[in-house]
């Protein structure tokens, strides 16, 4: 997540809704919603909602020349990084056009998608989902059973190329990351922590609990459209078994098999 304050702005955290970021570049801030009435999760939901529906509101203006010299749009979990071109625009003008939207967002996603995503849980793929287990005081089966029943959202994508950080994973599978993050996650690793889950677009280290993998890429640079997941996309999982997983990830690779989106 983008940071939203300095040590000058603790006086101010969850009130400054601008805030500079380097030469072309300007933050703004939904931390004022963690501060209203509800849970903090609730909260948060909030705050990255309207975070994107700025994200789409200055896409439109950038397209019908309402608001020129925008270079790129960064939505974090509780604020949005504007990048603009200084030849084209200055922070003081993208901040006088946006911020009478601020007051009319709609949290509605918009043409949002649903994508549902086999993976194989357990075993080798799933190294953890025994201790966890053990830990939450269910079987694993159960935990399945719960993870592939949660509706999940992609609130944000992450640090690697693909990874998108899901959240929405039943209240019973909150955990923290793992005290010692493992020096390499294997690609297409499916882990959970908190109230999110993510999947490893490639291997990377990681500090989650790995609990399946998946057979189908999140990021492939030989398509258009390099990357499979977008903010605002709504996820489910479907358990398949090892047979299954060996016949999608070929027939995926092959071209055979192409990934449900509705």
């Amino acid at each position: 997540m983008i940071a939203s304050h300095t040590q000058d702005d603790t006086a101010d955290k969850g009130k400054r809704r601008f805030l500079p970021a380097g030469g072309h570049g300007l933050v703004v801030s939904f931390d004022d919603a963690l501060s209203n009435t509800g849970t903090l999760r609730d909260n948060r939901d909030q705050a990255t909602r309207k975070a994107r529906a700025l994200a789409r509101r200055i896409q439109q203006a950038a397209k019908d020349g309402t608001l020129t010299g925008i270079v790129d749009l960064i939505p974090g979990l509780t604020n949005l990084l504007v990048q603009y071109d200084p030849l084209q625009t200055s922070a003081k003008h993208v901040q006088a056009t946006i911020t009478p939207w601020l007051n009319h967002l709609s949290e509605d996603s918009g043409n949002s998608r649903h994508i549902r995503i086999p993976c194989c849980y357990g075993g080798e793929f799933g190294p953890d989902l025994e201790s966890i287990a053990v830990q939450l005081n269910l079987t694993p089966d159960e935990i399945v059973a719960r993870h592939v029943a949660s509706s999940l959202e992609v609130a944000i994508m992450g640090f690697l190329p693909g990874l998108a950080y899901m959240k929405g994973v039943d209240e019973t599978l909150y955990l923290p990351r793992r005290k010692t993050p493992r020096a390499l996650v294997p690609a297409l690793t499916l882990g959970i922590a908190m109230d999110q889950t993510v999947v490893y677009p490639m291997p990377s280290p990681g500090g989650w609990n790995l609990i399946g993998r998946i057979p189908i890429a999140l990021f492939d640079p030989k398509k258009d459209n390099p990357v499979l997941l977008r903010s605002g996309d709504n996820i489910s999982f479907y358990q398949i078994d090892i047979k299954e997983y060996n016949e999608i990830y070929e027939a995926y690779h092959s071209g055979r098999f192409s990934v449900e989106i509705t």
